[in-house]
């Protein structure tokens, strides 16, 4: 994966000839348009009837049950399905609360049976409020001074009915009053049931006017290119009888862009970008894992004169989020309902990208977990041939602190190295190749003290100096003194290094803390399945099994928000120094973007 060559172009012509470039230009959809002038405010020729159609076509896509759509030729009222869709979909929101507030009433009614309350007349004022009381607190009942009956005793629980004219006060017992309002169970039951048929007429309803979701999602986006048409207008630059047009494109699609302008007789200039323009990013995505750039351009767009980390991003947070699961148990677990999900995956573009680069970071891990020796937090069989190849101990703190500062010392190399290549013959890459042996000089310092490493270290961080020092221009005496001082600052970055470096311990950190939490949950199974024969091996079970699922949860937590982390804070700050911002081609809309 690469960052796409961009060309500017400038195409000129009689203004009468404009409405038919645009035109031609969103068909071609190649352009990232730049504005020759501040185009007017974008005010939609309709916003609200706009957001209308979206919620209205959004509620028809997600029917539970989907008949065949008319086809485009179908004649259609679009404004008149818009107001209906959108009528069913207040009609069912609105049946749908009805049901639950009577499930609700229903439920809390029951237990005291179907009665229906006497006149008012017959209870000289006075009105019936019900409580369940808990056995408990029985004794409750004899301090308060309204009169009361028990209705009924079940599961340890007291059906009460207080008599009184006004609502007794909160306190008056230790628990809330039911609200069983003023109609009897049988009238609330049958209201359920016609609300459950009202539903159930909403939704066969609902399923009819789905079936124009295609022409909807097709007027739909003939509306908003209509809308992007109308922009793009605003963005040439218009004078008397002349406009022009400038934007971005591949340098692969200068040809057809050039045969566009020449069959239209108009005016086309084609310019390589100059060192002060900044085009937008446009990463090209080609072969199996062409869906890693998403894990770049997710945090972060790599501005156009840098490149594109995204493989390396891939690849080091896949050893990243092994390092942090840490149990090829729990990576076969994933690996299995990964698979079960694979061909559904695979219905979509986007899905058959991601199925396989979530593969490979399921093989990964489960590698690792092999090397470490955990299977849901369990050694494998002594003299098998599993403990053989298991050598990465996670309980040896002193090899762990080793093995994550070594990753991180290789990762933040690897971002000055590829700073260092494509920034050759110049000082930032003198500054990024000292910052390298800075790195290794350190990590040796650590592991190895030796005089000569302190040396190499010293010599790195003096021509960081220099590098850094060396891009201020001299021009005058003192300017050399910015030179120095420029210098010493770029040096202070060693600080910035060791924090970095040290960011990395939360490989190890995260990893123990996965095993450890394994073995304790295994430990504790076992010791109520020992002292509590019988029931004690099914709450055993149950410990094991929700005891692994929420480690393998918090496993997958951990590492995908610590393993990107460590890519967009701690190697993104080395290797990307600058921002850029995305390719947007002007083009036209593809229904088929609403998966209807």
């Amino acid at each position: 994966m690469t960052i796409v060559p961009l060309s500017r172009v400038t195409i000129c012509g009689l203004t009468s000839d404009k409405a038919t470039l645009l035109d031609e230009l969103q068909d071609a959809g190649c352009l990232h348009l730049l504005a020759l002038r501040n185009p007017p405010p974008l005010a939609l020729s309709d916003p609200t009837q706009m957001r209308r159609a979206k919620a209205a076509l959004r509620h028809l896509i997600e029917a539970p049950v989907k008949l065949r759509a008319w086809p485009r030729r179908h004649k259609i009222d679009l404004d008149q399905v818009i107001d209906a869709a959108l009528a069913n979909k207040l009609r069912l929101r609105q049946a749908h609360d009805r049901r639950d507030a009577l499930v609700a009433r229903i439920d809390g009614l029951e237990p005291f049976g179907d009665f229906v309350l006497p006149p008012q007349a017959d209870l000289r004022g006075r009105k019936l409020w019900f409580y369940v009381l808990p056995a408990k607190n029985r004794k409750a009942l004899s301090t308060i001074e309204p009169p009361w009956a028990i209705l009924g005793v079940e599961k340890r629980l007291l059906y009460v009915v207080v008599i009184a004219k006004d609502e007794p006060p909160g306190d008056l017992l230790p628990v809330p009053r039911t609200h069983t309002g003023s109609r009897s169970l049988s009238d609330l039951r049958e209201e359920l049931e016609q609300t459950e048929i009202d539903i159930e007429e909403a939704e066969t309803e609902r399923v009819q006017l789905a079936r124009s979701r295609l022409a909807l999602s097709i007027g739909l986006a003939a509306a908003e290119d209509s809308e992007d048409r109308r922009a793009a207008d605003g963005m040439t630059r218009d004078e008397e009888r002349l406009f022009a047009v400038q934007g971005w494109l591949p340098e692969r699609d200068a040809a057809r862009v050039n045969e566009l302008a020449q069959r239209l007789g108009l005016a086309i200039v084609v310019e390589a970008p100059d060192k002060d323009d900044a085009p937008p990013t446009l990463i090209e995505n080609q072969g199996p894992l062409s869906g890693a750039s998403g894990l770049t351009t997710f945090f972060k767009v790599p501005d156009y004169a840098t490149w594109d980390p995204s493989l390396i991003v891939y690849f080091s947070f896949a050893i990243f989020f092994a390092m942090i699961l840490a149990d090829a148990g729990y990576a076969a677990v994933l690996g299995l309902l990964f698979a079960f999900y694979w061909r559904r995956m695979g219905s979509s573009a986007g899905g058959r990208k991601a199925r396989i680069m979530l593969a490979g970071i399921l093989l990964v891990a489960f590698a690792y977990g092999v090397m470490v020796g955990g299977y849901f937090g369990l050694e494998p069989p002594k003299g098998s041939v599993l403990e053989e190849i298991a050598f990465i101990d996670v309980n040896n703190f002193a090899m762990m602190m080793r093995l994550s500062i070594i990753v991180g010392v290789l990762h933040i190399a690897l971002a000055n190295a590829e700073v260092m290549w494509r920034r050759w013959a110049t000082w930032d890459s003198v500054e990024s190749g000292a910052w390298i042996v800075v790195l290794f000089a350190g990590l040796m310092i650590w592991l190895e003290p030796a005089t000569l490493w302190y040396a190499i270290l010293a010599a790195g961080l003096l021509v960081v100096a220099l590098a850094a020092g060396a891009e201020h221009p001299v021009k005058r005496p003192l300017d050399w003194l910015m030179r120095i001082a420029y210098g010493l600052l770029g040096a202070t970055h060693v600080t910035k290094l060791f924090g970095d470096i040290l960011s990395y311990m939360r490989l190890f950190a995260l990893g123990l803390a996965s095993a450890s939490l394994a073995n304790t949950f295994n430990h504790l199974a076992g010791e109520v399945a020992a002292t509590h024969p019988g029931l004690g091996v099914l709450s055993a079970i149950l410990i094991l099994f929700f005891g692994h699922l929420i480690n393998i949860a918090l496993g997958i937590l951990s590492g995908v928000v610590h393993g990107l982390r460590l890519n967009y804070i701690e190697f993104f700050g080395w290797a990307l120094p600058g921002e850029g911002y995305p390719f947007k081609a002007f083009k036209r809309r593809n229904s088929t973007s609403w998966k209807v």
